[in-house]
């Protein structure tokens, strides 16, 4: 029951991320820009395909255990290229002349690429990914890291920019549904830090039936988090998402 209770709000995470996906990767086919493909795969790969093929390895039971082991080994490789393009998104979108920022991309791009395979190289058949049964390894953390320096600095570039877009609309400068997507992007993507924290905590306590259920529930409002704010976020009220929105194009104002 616990376990489903937190499956719930991953599901809605992933039909949000890939019915958004979908929508941006339509605008990336039209303008062929960098940003537009590179998040729009992101949120299809890690947070629709991978997220889905974990779910299901975790939500159908009796499954045949080689069959479990390459359902997370898909998941593992999908995921993780769907990481790496965000990571290419944010340094590309909101700090492409930083020198620091190619540091963290390339640091953070080879830490998020060594825990991904140890991750898929160390499974066995039948056994469920750290976090939701297995015993955490230092691969796990390694790539848990990673995917959370990611989300941590698209919030704060996120909201960075939700700030300047605020004292820009006070003056005439900006529109109000772009003040509110970074706001909203900004929002999911610290529901997705939460969630990484949620799962190292089941990880280090896997034993703990009350860390797990406190954690699946937590999970679970996340997701639903998650997939409210990009809803809100890319689906603007009155709004549609053009080539010149800040957050779908290269080009700021």
């Amino acid at each position: 029951m616990i376990l489903l209770v937190g499956l719930l709000g991953l599901l809605a995470f992933v039909v949000a991320s890939a019915i958004v996906g979908l929508r941006i990767l339509f605008l990336a086919l039209r303008t062929k820009q960098l940003p537009e493909m590179a998040i729009s795969l992101s949120l299809l790969l890690a947070g629709g395909v991978g997220t889905g093929l974990t779910v299901l390895a975790v939500l159908i039971t009796g499954l045949d255990p080689r069959l479990v082991q390459w359902l997370n080994e898909i998941a593992i490789v999908v995921n993780h290229i769907g990481y790496g393009l965000l990571f290419a998104f944010v340094w590309r979108v909101f700090r492409p002349s930083e020198a620091w920022g190619a540091l963290l991309f390339g640091v953070s791009m080879a830490a998020l690429v060594v825990g991904g395979v140890g991750m898929m190289l160390e499974l066995v058949p039948g056994q469920p990914l750290p976090g939701r049964g297995a015993p955490a390894t230092s691969w796990f953390w390694l790539s848990l890291s990673s995917r959370f320096v990611v989300y941590g600095w698209a919030a704060i570039e996120s909201f960075r920019y939700h700030a300047m877009m605020k004292r820009r609309l006070a003056i005439g400068l900006a529109d109000q549904e772009v003040v509110d997507r970074f706001f909203y992007w900004g929002v999911s993507t610290v529901a997705v830090c939460l969630i990484w924290i949620n799962l190292g905590s089941r990880a280090l306590f896997a034993e703990s039936l009350a860390v797990q259920a406190m954690a699946s529930i937590g999970t679970s409002i996340l997701g639903f988090v998650v997939a409210g704010s990009l809803f809100r976020a890319f689906f603007p009220m009155g709004r549609r998402i053009s080539a010149g929105d800040p957050l779908a194009s290269e080009e700021r104002s």
